[in-house]
């Protein structure tokens, strides 16, 4: 079978030494090119609010440091000068990567991201037209496999229904071989496209609006990048791509649970994990972590309010369950604005509401539904008690009854080691920069199914910038506008495959 294998704008080839390269069957050639584009520019950032803390780690706003990355204009031409090329399966040559010092490396692993940017954007594109919902990624998954296999690399398929692990295998393995795991969700969101994109949603009513086609197709970059460093891997590397991440129907599993319960931890079982999330609350060609919490998760919040029945005309006789219910829901608000730290970030947010018979009746029954988030732990093991407080004075004080349901960690918090976070920072400083490599002051307010990975081994779920001054790039996840600058690519394949490599050597 041949597969598609990006070529380099000759102008750019041109200028570049030659490359010493590996085949997958095992022969070797010199004289391949593979693209790279060296340097990383710098400049005044324009964007506001993007803040970091703790020693040597850079911080981003308002005239501050530019993200490291390719120009947009070098990275559309990247993609518009595009000849693909066939390439046997067998015979599929990648860069291999010799170095002698850390700074080799660096700049190697560079220049090979770089190199795999107009494929990886190519990817995407494919994957953000054909979008498909949990469960449903068959194309996707098709693609996976076919793309580390390409590679060399082991894959098997259908783990978790469509779920896809390849695993690369180092050549430098020690007596007490490691692995480390690489994860991206490939599953889309039930929503429609409008980021007005040659590429767009062919498919109504589903799109990729929450990234997960520039994770899965930054993940078989870096898994193009580290194949070429096969021979200096000192373990191996597992690619996960996880199906169902999105929106997982109460009494249903997420993908990551499938493929957890159908062995892709097993032969070899990563020693760690990491994953990213794509945000333009970052600019593009920069990441941020931190240790602990990075996204909160949420609680499951289900209110019932009982009144009593009777005329509008006659209001007096009857108890407004609907009253009630507004006076609940401002509590609440004043709850979040005047009792938690100020310095804490939370979201105790109720988006349904529903209740009444007809319209000149007082509602007997109220029901409303809501999930809460807040950054701190501990706070959030004291939320049910207040709530219950502020709910039950409310009910009291109008006459009605109440019966509170309140899921704490319907979705846990999905929470970074520290170990691993410190060689992760180092790992992207060398890629990246240390301005790009941004310390998260507070999680986001969001959940993930990472958090399962979790439970079986320590690793970083970290966030990868998206923004430019380009309106179109800062629309937020889950918008129907939802994109990403071309400078996300090279930033996060070369952080992904930087940190693969150098976890395995300090494991």
């Amino acid at each position: 079978m041949a597969v598609e294998r990006g070529a380099v704008p000759s102008a750019v080839a041109a200028a570049l030494p030659a490359v010493p390269v590996v085949a997958v069957g095992g022969r070797v050639g010199v004289g391949v090119r593979e693209g790279v584009v060296p340097g990383i520019s710098r400049g005044g950032c324009s964007m506001p609010g993007v803040e970091g803390d703790g020693a040597g780690v850079a911080v981003c706003g308002p005239g501050r440091a530019q993200p490291a990355s390719m120009s947009p204009a070098t990275a559309n031409a990247a993609t518009n000068n595009h000849t693909p090329i066939n390439i046997a399966a067998e015979g599929h040559v990648v860069p291999s990567a010799p170095m002698t010092n850390s700074g080799d490396l660096a700049t190697a692993v560079r220049s090979a991201a770089e190199a795999a940017v107009p494929h990886a954007r190519q990817l995407r594109e494919r994957i953000h037209a054909n979008p498909e919902l949990r469960f449903e990624e068959r194309a996707t998954a098709d693609l996976c496999a076919q793309e580390l296999g390409s590679l060399g690399i082991e894959v098997r398929r259908g783990v978790g229904k469509t779920g896809v692990v390849g695993v690369l295998k180092g050549k430098a393995r020690g007596r007490r071989n490691r692995c480390v795991a690489l994860r991206a969700e490939m599953d889309a969101l039930a929503m429609d496209d409008q980021c007005g994109r040659p590429f767009a949603s062919k498919v109504n009513g589903v799109a990729h609006l929450c990234g997960h086609d520039v994770h899965v197709s930054c993940h078989l970059g870096a898994a193009r990048v580290l194949a070429g460093l096969r021979e200096r891997l000192t373990g191996d590397v597992k690619f996960m791509f996880e199906p169902a991440e999105e929106n997982t129907p109460q009494g249903d599993i997420s993908g990551s649970e499938a493929m957890i319960r159908d062995g892709a931890l097993d032969d070899p079982k990563p020693d760690a994990i990491f994953g990213g999330h794509v945000y333009p609350d970052w600019p593009a060609g920069s990441i941020a972590l931190r240790a602990g919490s990075s996204f909160s998760g949420n609680d499951r919040v289900h209110l019932t309010i009982t009144g009593k029945e009777s005329h509008s005309a006659v209001a007096s006789t009857g108890i407004d369950a609907i009253v009630v219910a507004a006076h609940v829901v401002t509590a609440v608000q004043s709850f979040a604005s005047r009792e938690l730290p100020s310095e804490e970030s939370a979201s105790l947010h109720f988006g349904t509401i529903s209740g009444g018979r007809v319209s000149n009746l007082l509602a007997e029954t109220v029901e409303l539904s809501g999930s809460f988030r807040i950054s701190d732990e501990k706070l959030r093991d004291e939320l049910p008690k207040k709530l219950e407080r502020i709910v039950k004075g409310v009910c009291d004080a109008f006459g009605a009854t109440y019966r509170l349901e309140y899921a704490l960690r319907s979705l846990p918090a999905v929470i970074s080691t520290p170990r691993e976070v410190e060689i992760m920072t180092a790992a992207a400083t060398e890629v990246l920069g240390s301005e790009n490599v941004i310390r998260m002051r507070h999680p986001r307010l969001a959940a993930d199914t990472f958090h399962h990975w979790f439970k079986h081994m320590p690793g970083v779920f970290y966030m990868v910038g998206t923004s430019t001054a380009d309106p179109a790039t800062r629309w937020p996840s889950h918008h129907q506008k939802f994109d990403v600058a071309p400078e996300t690519f090279p930033a996060f394949i070369a952080a992904i495959a930087m940190t693969a490599v150098r976890y395995l050597e300090k494991a």
